[in-house]
């Protein structure tokens, strides 16, 4: 066949590959705009339904912590089945549905407020079955993820998730503050409501085709696909050690936070001015750590990349709180922790934005539900035995000393991860890759 003979390039290959590579990425910012939308509205609900039972409905501190717990105990019931139900089915589906349902269910409560059926036991049934539903959401989203974004793709995807939902967060806070003085605390929930409706309305419009489920033999169950989830997990030589790891660096980190707030307000007596701009350092810090975070974790030379981003982020948590153990009341302390949560904060986004592209590089994509559920549940689920063992701890030793025991537990992700193969880890790695 001669020169001329050569059939000629085909025009319409590059022009579809072009509309694709379009397609992902408006679905991305599809994807990623609902989900901001919908951290942004949950901000104004976590202000807006304690100050609905202490200010409206009067709860003692018993009755609150209630409600807390309820808000807190369904990823320790739920996780699990919600990861094995997100592989089942179609992820974008099943988050579309989600947050159309968890809109219907925070709508009860400014109707129950309007129609004079606002109650505590409303609060916390709505407050729990909400958290199980954002559970679900939550794991098909991560778990959707790869669909739209593959390699260092999907690291850049989650660092810029991981900015924008920090920053989403902070300004929720504040828009919280300001529709609650102007609307009222009810009527205030309704810009959540309004959040979960575009979020779905988001979720309708993305394209990308989306894998199907894996087929599962006729005679499997939910119980037996979440005990495969867990014996895949567990002898996954990544993910089992990234999951114990934040395991242990979520069970310090929440007794921590429950000292350190009694501390800063019992001990050192800031205002709630100074604990609002103390706790907005930590959303700049979290965005912060979560566009650094994909940069710091390239490869360089033979001594860093992934695992050494990981290991130092995680040494870094104990060391940036000694600091808070030797404050004193004043400006200028109000600035060092300031810095401390800034500092703590970055670390900690970095590490989480970069763990979770490791997850969902290294797993099997018929596990990516159940591997995110199992560590969802290992990880959020016992945090009210954290938060309950730092209130003994206490009374056993005092405030002080029990914030320098949860300081230095913090350690323990760090020591789980250096004796475990991700610390060899310089590239992302993938399924295929290993």
């Amino acid at each position: 066949m001669t020169a001329s003979d050569e059939p000629l390039p085909s025009a319409a290959a590059p022009s579809r590959s072009a509309a694709s590579e379009w397609t992902v990425r408006r679905d991305l910012s599809l994807f990623n705009n609902a989900l901001a939308v919908g951290v942004l509205g949950g901000a104004v609900t976590s202000v807006a339904l304690p100050s609905l039972a202490l200010i409206t409905l009067k709860a003692s501190p018993l009755e609150v912590s209630v409600l807390y717990a309820a808000q807190r105990f369904p990823p320790a019931v739920t996780a699990l089945f919600g990861g094995a139900l997100v592989d089942r089915h179609r992820k974008l589906a099943l988050l579309t549905w989600a947050k159309a349902v968890g809109g219907i269910l925070l709508l009860c409560v400014p109707l129950a407020a309007y129609l004079g059926f606002l109650s505590l036991p409303l609060l916390c049934i709505v407050g729990f079955l909400l958290a199980a539903v954002n559970d679900v959401s939550s794991t098909a989203g991560i778990s959707y993820l790869p669909s739209l974004a593959k390699g260092d793709n999907l690291a850049a995807a989650n660092s810029k998730m991981g900015a924008l939902f920090s920053f989403t967060d902070a300004a929720g806070s504040y828009l919280a503050s300001g529709l609650i003085a102007l609307l009222g605390t009810s009527r205030a929930i309704l810009a959540d409501v309004a959040s979960y409706a575009i979020s779905a309305l988001c979720m309708t419009r993305i394209r990308t085709p989306e894998p199907p489920p894996s087929a599962r033999p006729d005679d499997s169950t939910l119980l037996r696909e979440i005990k495969d989830g867990l014996r895949y997990t567990a002898r996954h030589p990544v993910l089992w050690p990234l999951v114990k790891s934040n395991t242990a660096l979520s069970l310090a980190m929440t007794a921590w936070d429950v000292l350190y707030l009694i501390y800063v307000v019992r001990e050192l007596h800031w205002s709630p001015v100074a604990l609002a701009v103390v706790m907005g350092c930590a959303s700049v810090g979290g965005v912060v750590g979560a566009l650094a975070g994909r940069r710091f974790a390239r490869p360089r030379g033979r001594w860093w990349g992934v695992g050494p981003l990981l290991l130092s982020a995680l040494a870094l948590q104990p060391l940036i709180l000694l600091p808070v153990l030797f404050a004193g009341p004043g400006l200028l302390w109000q600035i060092v922790i300031g810095g401390c949560v800034t500092v703590r904060f970055a670390g900690a986004t970095a590490h989480g934005s970069t763990q979770r592209s490791v997850r969902q590089g290294v797993c099997d994509p018929q596990y990516q539900g159940r591997q995110q559920s199992i560590g969802t549940w290992l990880t959020f689920g016992p945090r009210f035995l954290s938060a309950l063992g730092a209130g003994v701890l206490v009374s056993a030793i005092g405030l002080v000393p029990s914030m320098a025991v949860a300081a230095v537990a913090t350690a323990g992700g760090f020591v789980v991860l250096l004796h475990s193969p991700v610390r060899r880890l310089r590239a992302m790695p993938t399924a295929s890759g290993g």
